[in-house]
């Protein structure tokens, strides 16, 4: 009878759990499992397409663009003036100043030394037009030309036979105001050195020797009779051997006495000196110097 006069309530109350929602705690972890459950069923469906790479890209696609050549008629292009290729004209400079900048600059930099942004990875390095050695063609008008012409594969160097030979002359003279170039003046005379016969230059080579030879003799007398002269002194002070140390003097017998000191001090012995000629004083080296220049 209590039941029955108990008030049959909703399996629900609503209201009651809107002021107590801690009620709901223990099916938290149901719905979070629901909340997995369909995010792992999506994430496995959309893999595959989520793993493709795919980026906008910029450049136009080529692959189904159609280029054909443009109609034109041909002839003959007009010839170079060679006259030009000794004095080029500013407007031929400026004019491969902007050739250059258009073809060349990426790789052989700005002012030409091999330093372009496009060369960093090159091996071996872009030619440097301000060197002057180590060219594969040559560095003359002609060499060059043949560089632009033919190009160079094994360094890399591209031929440029698409631009016309005056725009390809162009860029040399510009690529000339790198650095100075050897020029030819064929219109200037030639020096012709002086030429006698080889027995003529041997004769006057013996004359010079029996010379300096008969000058040792003569001074050596000179010396053995100047026994208490001060220069003489010094002289046999740090000479060992009297006709080599005359021979060096009267071989370089227009130098200053510093010099001759100079040339001696690195190897005094081979020279006929004792090595304590490496410590002579300023006033021995200048006592002897003089000595031998008044007995000359």
């Amino acid at each position: 009878m209590e039941m029955e006069k108990q008030k049959i309530r909703d399996e629900i109350d609503f209201k009651e759990l809107l002021r107590s929602p801690l009620r709901l705690y223990g099916w938290f972890f149901v719905y979070f499992f629901l909340l997995i459950l369909v995010f792992g069923i999506f994430f496995g469906h959309k893999l595959i397409p989520i793993s493709y790479n795919q980026q906008n890209v910029s450049a136009t696609d080529l692959s189904n663009v159609k280029l054909d050549l443009v109609e034109k008629k041909g002839g003959i292009i007009p010839a170079v003036d060679l006259g030009a290729l000794k004095n080029p004209t500013k407007e031929m400079i400026s004019r491969g100043k902007e050739l250059y900048d258009a073809n060349c600059k990426s790789c052989h930099g700005d002012n030409g030394l091999g330093d372009g942004p496009a060369g960093m990875v090159l091996n071996p390095k872009p030619r440097n037009f301000t060197a002057l050695d180590d060219w594969t063609n040559g560095r003359t008008i002609d060499a060059l030309y043949k560089t632009l012409q033919e190009g160079i594969l094994s360094r890399g160097m591209a031929a440029y036979e698409y631009l016309s030979p005056s725009d390809r002359f162009d860029i040399l003279h510009y690529l000339r105001t790198f650095a100075e170039y050897t020029a030819y003046n064929l219109s200037a005379g030639t020096i012709q050195p002086n030429q006698i016969p080889v027995e003529k230059a041997v004769n006057k080579i013996l004359d010079e020797e029996i010379t300096i030879l008969t000058k040792i003799q003569n001074a050596k007398v000179k010396i053995e009779k100047s026994e208490n002269i001060p220069g003489a002194v010094v002289l046999r002070k740090f000479s060992f051997d009297l006709e080599k140390s005359l021979f060096t003097f009267f071989s370089n017998n227009e130098l200053s006495s510093d010099k001759f000191y100079l040339i001696i001090k690195n190897a005094p012995v081979n020279y006929g000196f004792r090595p304590a000629f490496v410590g002579i004083s300023n006033d021995e080296l200048r006592t002897m110097f003089d000595y031998l220049k008044s007995i000359m």
